[in-house]
């Protein structure tokens, strides 16, 4: 076999062992967004690609990164799944985000 065939052979082994490393390192969080969130972002859900180990602050910091995310403070009212969070608690893949906006009334 020839080096050119050789590197032919490898190539393909070798993308799948990097797309494959890529994959094992990037997790989906779902961010529920609501009233005026929703409003300033276009959309009442987004999906964020995070890292193992990133935070609810990591994934605010990537919503105000959005066009129109600066209408989200840095720390509103957040839930991940249905439990009310601190930015400190650290995400898992297919965790619900919600970020709640401010409620007035009498």
């Amino acid at each position: 076999m020839t080096n050119h065939q050789t590197s032919r052979a490898s190539t393909p082994t070798d993308l799948r062992a990097v797309c494959a490393s890529a994959t094992l390192h990037i997790m989906t969080v779902t961010a529920l967004l609501f009233a005026s969130y929703a409003e300033a972002l276009g959309t009442p859900s987004v999906e964020l690609l995070m890292s193992p180990g990133d935070s609810v602050g990591d994934a605010l910091a990537r919503l105000r990164a959005m066009p129109g995310g600066d209408r989200v403070p840095p720390a509103p009212l957040v839930a991940v799944n249905l439990v009310y969070r601190r930015r400190d608690h650290v995400l898992a893949a297919g965790d619900e985000l919600a970020v709640i906006p401010p409620v007035a009334g009498g």
